[in-house]
């Protein structure tokens, strides 16, 4: 007798373990959980061609419907705009005429109201961080105007090699063995005077700061060096700021792994997943952290890079994976659902990633270059701020490598110019077995058919996979299609006629225009023989 099953498993993708343990999905790509029920994650479009390098930060700083967006990499600095809509004008050179970098060099940026140029100006650091974050050379910092299109200007200092922070009005900077200096208020170039000061304040570098909000001080950060937390709070006087310990047993492995999603801070340590909102803990993770820890590339390990959507509660850990050089996959912390999952990246990867809150969307950077001498037709064109096809050509073709940027969760596809390419999405569910009923018998299970329940758009396939038993060699079953809309009595159901003793269904979707949202899909099954072994 057949008897109706809900296929349904705990929301996120469990990695470590086996698969025949726990009720969660055991594999997945390019999909998300909302309502603890799988989706595909949205797509994403190229809005420019022109970024002469690989980028490792973002800045970004909105004006009159236009976001001012800065993009560091190894060789250099440059500057777009972006509009409402996505567009964006042209890539213009802001690398200061000083800079000397190279390819292992990452950037720090942050903004400030200098008082005495009365403009918003930005604050840019880069030292040789890619494969060491204890690096203690020295490198200068930079300023400029924010909406400017010159070249940054070295600030009057010896140079810093932790990068830089504002706790507004005051910059800071942060340097090896624990050293931290700060500028007189609303003057970025005064280091010597009025409130600057500096301080000798962990015994360790500092290599991130971030401003603290809803203190009572203000203005108020968190600096963590390589092996502590530390508070700093503004008290005026002749000290100006204090510094007090949050934590002298904690880690980081990357400066840009760390995050503040709604007033909590989150960050990569070494083993674990941290996060400071009061007191310093560990973020549980029963799904991936062996996964992840196991699977990344340690040498390049500050190389991973934390940004956030909000609108589905991500925090995305982008790292790379296996002998990846840069983050080919991704961890996903879902604090809205309390899970994770995980999703390897597209286009070979991703260099930098933040949320463009202006835009309701994450801008991200890719890692596949254009080469020279190989013309591109599919970059914007349209408007006076873009460039023709001819003159795509001659830049492509005298140039450097120039590099991809896209604006993620557009859509529902991959839009790169005029091109439109289907984004695979998959999930599959834990094991249905008798073996683990309330009721267990020592039997295989047929499962004579479903009836899909999606929000869908194109066709999509269900697959039944599993084993006799949890050493046996994985048996898949043949892919049944199901249209989004079903013309035909017989397409109101997906037919199988299909046995396991450890049963899973795996469902996809792989057109253009692709999208779904599980709902209640309902299997038919019945009791099947008591063969245990293949």
């Amino acid at each position: 007798m057949l008897v109706p099953v809900n296929v349904k498993s705990e929301p996120g993708i469990k990695r470590d373990g086996t698969k025949f343990e726990g009720n969660f999905y055991v594999d997945g790509q390019w999909v998300r959980f909302q309502r603890g029920l799988p989706r595909k994650i949205g797509g994403y479009r190229q809005i420019t061609n022109f970024v002469e390098g690989a980028v490792n930060q973002f800045h970004l700083q909105s004006l009159n419907n236009f976001t001012y967006t800065h993009m560091g990499y190894g060789e250099g600095l440059q500057r777009m705009t972006i509009d409402v809509s996505g567009n964006t004008s042209s890539v213009v050179s802001r690398t200061p005429t000083t800079y000397t970098g190279g390819a292992e060099f990452m950037w720090q940026f942050d903004a400030l109201y200098d008082g005495a140029g009365s403009s918003t100006v930005l604050i840019a650091h880069a030292t040789e961080a890619a494969l060491d974050i204890s690096t203690g050379t020295n490198f200068p910092a930079y300023l400029g105007d924010i909406y400017g299109t010159t070249p940054l200007t070295p600030i009057p200092t010896d140079g810093v090699s932790g990068g830089v922070v504002v706790l507004h009005p005051y910059l800071f900077m942060f340097s090896q063995n624990g050293f931290v200096k700060w500028s007189d208020a609303n003057d970025p170039t005064n280091f010597t005077s009025g409130d600057a000061g500096d301080a000798f304040i962990a015994s360790s570098k500092i290599v991130k700061g971030l401003p603290l909000r809803g203190g009572g001080q203000n203005p108020a950060g968190l600096f963590w060096t390589l092996d502590s937390l530390i508070r700093t709070y503004y008290t005026g006087g002749t000290d100006v700021f204090a510094f007090d310990t949050i934590s002298s047993s904690s880690s980081i492995i990357s400066a840009n792994s760390v995050i503040e999603y709604d007033g909590i801070y989150f960050w990569v340590g070494d083993g674990r997943f941290m996060m400071y909102n009061g007191v310093v803990r560990e973020v549980p993770n029963n799904m991936n952290i062996n996964y992840f820890f196991d699977g990344l590339n340690r040498p390049y390990a500050n190389k991973i890079f934390a940004y956030k959507v909000p609108r589905f509660g991500e925090i995305w850990w982008c790292y790379p994976r296996g002998d990846a050089t840069e983050c080919t996959h991704a961890v996903i912390y879902n604090a809205r659902e309390q899970t994770w999952y995980d999703t390897e990246l597209p286009n070979l990867g991703r260099s930098a990633g933040i949320y463009a809150g202006s835009l309701n969307r994450p801008i991200l950077a890719g890692v596949n270059p254009i080469s020279p001498g190989v013309p591109d037709i599919r970059i914007t064109q349209g408007d006076d701020n873009r460039v023709t096809e001819d003159e795509a050509f001659r830049v492509i073709s005298n140039g450097p490598d120039l590099y991809r940027i896209w604006q993620h969760e557009f859509g529902v596809d991959e839009i790169d110019g005029a091109q439109i390419n289907a984004i695979e999405s998959y999930f599959e569910t834990g094991d249905i077995s008798l073996l683990t009923d309330d009721n267990p018998r020592s039997r295989s299970i047929h499962v004579e058919m479903i009836e899909p329940d999606f929000v869908q758009q194109g066709d999509m396939t269900a697959q039944i996979t599993g084993r006799i038993n949890a050493r046996a060699p994985e048996v898949y079953g043949p892919l049944r299609s199901f249209p989004a809309v079903a013309d035909e009595k017989y397409e109101q159901q997906v037919f199988f006629k299909e046995q396991r003793r450890e049963l899973r269904f795996k469902f996809s979707s792989n057109t253009v225009g692709g999208d779904y949202q599980m709902g209640n899909v309902i299997a038919h099954i019945e009791v099947a023989d008591g063969r245990y072994q293949s």
